[in-house]
C-alpha cells in the first residue's frame, strides 16, 4: 500500500435502486428507492425515512437535507430524520436543488422557473429564468452560476433585478459542481479542463492533462479533484502516466476533504478515507491487535500454570517442572527439584 492510496473503510449492500447519497462530515446519506438513511462514521445505521416515490436528489446544508422524491421537495432533520412540513410540488416535479449561502434552498424545476424557499422550506417566490441543466454553485451571496438548455454558463443575479447573462458562449459536455470557486467543464472536443468562473467570463481556466476521460461525476478533497468515469472507475486527476482505475460506481460525493462516497445503482455502498486516516485506522488495528495478542498470551499462560499446578498434585513431577520452566518460573521449578531429589534419596 502506496502512502498516498485511498482505502475503502466500510461497505454496504443496500435493497433498491440507488438513486442519491450525500457524504455528511464523517457520516453518509444514503437515498435507495423511497428510503433515506443515514449512516455514521463506521458504516452504522442511524435514522431511516421512507417516502412514498423514489428518491433521486439529496442536498444538505448541515443541519438539514432537502430530498426530491417523485414531483415533490421534503426537509429532514438531518439529526433525527424527521420531516419540517409536508413537502412541497410542482406539476413535473423538480430537477436539481441546492442550498442557499445565506439560509434557505433554491429548486429548479423540470420547466423553465427555478423556485425559492427558506430554511424551513416555506415558498418565497418563482422565478423563470429559462431551461437549466444544472445548478453549478454559488460564486457569491446573491449570483448563481448554472448550465442552461443549451451547454452554455450563466450566471444568474437573485437579487434586485434578477439579472442573468451567459459568462461565455463556449458549449459544454459536461460540467461539475463548484468547489471552493472551482469547478471541472468538459468541452465537446473531449478535453477536460478546470476552471475559476466569474460573472463576466473566468478568471483562468486550464487543460488537464490526458485523453479518454468521460466523467460522469466528480468531487473535490484535500487532495484535489477525483472523477468517476462512464466506466464506474474512480480516477485522481490529474492521471499519471501509470494512474490506476478502481471500481466505484455510478454516483460520488466527498466532504471535500478526507472522505468520499461511491455507490453504484443496484446497492453496494463504500465509503472511501484518505491517506491520513489510513494511517491512522492502521495505527488503531496494530494497538487492538497487539492488545489481543497481550490477552491471549496472558489466558495461555494461566492454562499452563494450572495444567504445571495438577501436574504437582498428581505426583507428576518432572511434566510439571518442564511447564513451570515454560512460564520462566524458576523459584517453582528450583522448589519441585528439591523435592524429587528428596524422594529419590
Amino acid at each position: 500500500m502506496t502512502e498516498d492510496r485511498w482505502e475503502i473503510a466500510w461497505s454496504h449492500q443496500v435493497e433498491g435502486r440507488v438513486g442519491a447519497i450525500a457524504c455528511l462530515g464523517e457520516d453518509s446519506l444514503i437515498a435507495a428507492g423511497s428510503v433515506v438513511r443515514r449512516l455514521n462514521a463506521d458504516g452504522d445505521f442511524l435514522w431511516r425515512r421512507e417516502f412514498s416515490f423514489d428518491v433521486y436528489r439529496l442536498e444538505h446544508d448541515g443541519t438539514n437535507v432537502a430530498v426530491l422524491a417523485g414531483t415533490a421537495f421534503f426537509l429532514l432533520d438531518l439529526a433525527t430524520g424527521e420531516p419540517l412540513g409536508e413537502g412541497r410540488a410542482v406539476s413535473g416535479g423538480f430537477r436539481d436543488v441546492v442550498s442557499r449561502p445565506g439560509g434557505g434552498w433554491l429548486l429548479s424545476d423540470r420547466g423553465d422557473h427555478i423556485h425559492l424557499f427558506n430554511r424551513r422550506g416555506r415558498g418565497i417566490r418563482r422565478l423563470r429564468p429559462g431551461p437549466l441543466q444544472k445548478m453549478i454553485g454559488w460564486l457569491d451571496r446573491e449570483i448563481l452560476l448554472a448550465q442552461d438548455d443549451d451547454g452554455c454558463l450563466r450566471a444568474l443575479r437573485l437579487g434586485g433585478d434578477d439579472a442573468q447573462r451567459r459568462i461565455e458562449t463556449t458549449r459544454w459536455s459536461w460540467v461539475s459542481r463548484l468547489y471552493r470557486g472551482r469547478l471541472l467543464v468538459q468541452h465537446v472536443d473531449g478535453s477536460l479542463q478546470e476552471g475559476v468562473p466569474n460573472p463576466f467570463g473566468w478568471d483562468r481556466i486550464d487543460r488537464i492533462p490526458g485523453d479518454g476521460l468521460v466523467p460522469i461525476q466528480a468531487a473535490w478533497t484535500g487532495e484535489g479533484w477525483w472523477t468517476l468515469d462512464v466506466a464506474g472507475d474512480l480516477i485522481r486527476l490529474p492521471p499519471g502516466d501509470d494512474f490506476e482505475r478502481r471500481p466505484a460506481g455510478d454516483l460520488l460525493s466527498s466532504n471535500h476533504a478526507d472522505r468520499m462516497l461511491s455507490a453504484t445503482r443496484n446497492g453496494l455502498i463504500r465509503m472511501w478515507i484518505g491517506p491520513h486516516l489510513v494511517s491512522r485506522r492502521k495505527l488503531l488495528f496494530e494497538e487492538i491487535a497487539s492488545g489481543e495478542i497481550r490477552r491471549l498470551d496472558w489466558e495461555q499462560r494461566q492454562v499452563i500454570f494450572e495444567a504445571a499446578r495438577d501436574a504437582e498434585d498428581s505426583g507428576m513431577i518432572s511434566r510439571a517442572i518442564e511447564l513451570y520452566e515454560s512460564l520462566g518460573r524458576a523459584e517453582d521449578v528450583r522448589r519441585l527439584i528439591s523435592i524429587r531429589e528428596g524422594a529419590d534419596v
